[in-house]
């Protein structure tokens, strides 16, 4: 019997996971795939409040934890986690601390794949930084040695992969070409991102599109999801996350 596979997803705040790989995510868990969350922020200080205004700059990060509940719930994500990170202050964390606490949550999910922000073109520094922690975690969670853990034995991870926003999508492809990119086709759990984005209410009653149109023409909500192949697959066309995964038995 095949087991369960697994992705685990570590992003910097509350939206991120709509907005960038939503559509992707609501696939995965159609197909049975286990998907965890893991937040490093609950986006406190997000310059977005609603328009017209839903709440105080106080009430905001637990407003935004039960908007990214509801979000979750429409993408089928079941296991959210939060790392507690104060918003806009990632990169001054500590960074050996953030790859140790990302390596506890891989060696317990144990994923087949991660998802996360690439390091240059995340797009902001908090972003950045969490991808940043998050690849290192990748390459050492392997390790027995690297923060050995008395519960949770070392794990490697299959494969990595880097959300990419469509902002960078052709400076990227200038650079490094399209085998370096798996495209993911998410007509079929476009409505379902769209679903989650509105969970978001604090940070997308601004974008008067998302809600007035049935069909949003909006540079995020088109039929394609593109991740960054993270590390060393074979370059072959990739349109789901599990196939080199499969090839390489």
């Amino acid at each position: 019997m095949q087991l369960q596979q697994r992705v685990l997803v570590v992003l910097a705040h509350p939206d991120d996971e709509s907005f960038l790989c939503g559509g992707t995510i609501a696939k995965m868990s159609e197909r049975g795939v286990q998907i965890t969350l893991l937040c490093a922020t609950k986006g406190e200080m997000g310059r977005r409040m609603g328009n017209p205004i839903l709440t105080t700059r106080e009430a905001l990060p637990e407003l935004r934890v039960e908007e990214l509940k509801r979000a979750c719930e429409e993408l089928g994500i079941s296991d959210l986690r939060f790392l507690n990170v104060r918003d806009k202050t990632i990169e001054f964390e500590s960074f050996d601390l953030l790859a140790e606490r990302i390596v506890k949550v891989i060696r317990e999910v144990q994923p087949d794949a991660l998802i996360t922000f690439h390091e240059k073109y995340g797009g902001h520094p908090d972003h950045c930084a969490i991808g940043r922690a998050a690849a290192f975690a990748f390459l050492n969670s392997g390790d027995p040695d690297f923060y050995p853990d008395p519960v949770f034995p070392a794990i490697k991870i299959h494969s990595l992969y880097f959300v990419l926003w469509h902002a960078f999508y052709d400076e990227w492809l200038k650079e490094n070409g399209p085998g370096s990119i798996t495209e993911i086709n998410i007509a079929g759990t476009l409505k379902k991102k769209i679903r989650a984005l509105r969970s978001h209410r604090s940070q997308t009653l601004a974008v008067p599109e998302l809600w007035t149109n049935q069909n949003p023409s909006l540079p995020f909500l088109k039929e394609s999801e593109y991740f960054i192949k993270g590390n060393s697959l074979p370059k072959l066309e990739e349109t789901d996350f599990f196939q080199t995964i499969e090839r390489m038995g």
